[in-house]
């Protein structure tokens, strides 16, 4: 029965790392182990962009997937290496918040991995995700319980997505990230446009009233989806995560508008003529 291991990293592909973590996983993991690469382009050091990338792929691998889960500023540091089970998924990596967006409320089943227990003989400072997470998730993938790698490990920490400041008439949010697209993505929910909407009308919600601005754009209508908008016009949409972002069809948002991770996001309700 194969084992499957996801990968996410901000390793990028240029140097040897994400081999590295590859090559112990299939030497120490079972034959039938097949590794996932999620993404190795999570921008240098950023542990909400991680976070952010991981919750909304692992809802889609099968009961039993290990996922690996590496983006370590504090890398050789005193923060804990964690193992833990959530989702009948395990998962491996710093105690740093990168896993706490995928697990929401829960309290996770989890251990501080020990070195000594792991079987790791040989620890870099600098490379835990070889030296410890690796061995730890091919020990996962051969069956090893959680409990066998480390004493149990509590009060986790946890980030969480930038505060949406809203008024009865309008949102205020920020974008979170950039895709390859271009897009602007941001911690605008559906449900803060539901609620924003449904402040301004007894009937049922319609969001198709709403306007979103970013940075220096003009008001942008919400469309179903990108080629609802004229190529090379900027509009709004729920993107497949539920989070609103903004997009120019068959362009890019990002370069057109001049945005950036940290740029406002606007939304309001237009009134009824």
């Amino acid at each position: 029965m194969r084992t499957i291991v996801t990968l996410t990293t901000d390793f990028g592909t240029r140097d040897a790392y994400v081999a590295q973590l590859k090559g112990v996983l299939y030497a120490q993991g079972p034959s039938q182990l097949e590794v996932v690469d999620l993404t190795h382009e999570i921008a240098a050091q950023s542990v909400l962009e991680a976070a952010l990338f991981v919750r909304a792929a692992w809802p889609r691998f099968p009961a039993g997937t290990i996922h690996l889960v590496v983006v370590d500023p504090g890398v050789g540091s005193a923060r804990r290496a964690l193992a833990l089970a959530h989702g009948q998924q395990l998962w491996l990596g710093p105690d740093n918040g990168v896993m706490s967006l995928a697990l929401g409320a829960a309290e996770p089943r989890a251990v501080a991995l020990d070195p000594l227990l792991v079987g790791t003989s040989q620890l870099s400072a600098t490379f835990h995700g070889r030296d410890l997470f690796a061995p730890a998730a091919a020990r996962l993938a051969h069956g090893t319980s959680l409990e066998s790698l480390g004493a149990a490990a509590q009060d986790l920490v946890h980030i969480s997505l930038p505060l949406v400041q809203r008024s009865r008439s309008e949102l205020q949010g920020e974008i979170l990230h950039v895709d390859r697209y271009g897009n602007l993505i941001s911690n605008i929910t559906r449900q803060h446009l539901l609620a924003l909407s449904a402040a301004q009308q007894s009937s049922e919600p319609d969001l198709q009233r709403l306007r979103a601005r970013v940075g220096s754009s003009p008001w942008l209508p919400l469309v179903r989806c990108y080629a609802d908008a004229a190529s090379g016009t900027a509009s709004a949409l729920l993107g497949s995560s539920d989070l609103l972002e903004v997009a120019v069809t068959n362009g890019n948002a990002a370069a057109q508008l001049s945005c950036q991770p940290g740029t406002p996001l606007f939304v309001r309700h237009e009134p009824a003529s």
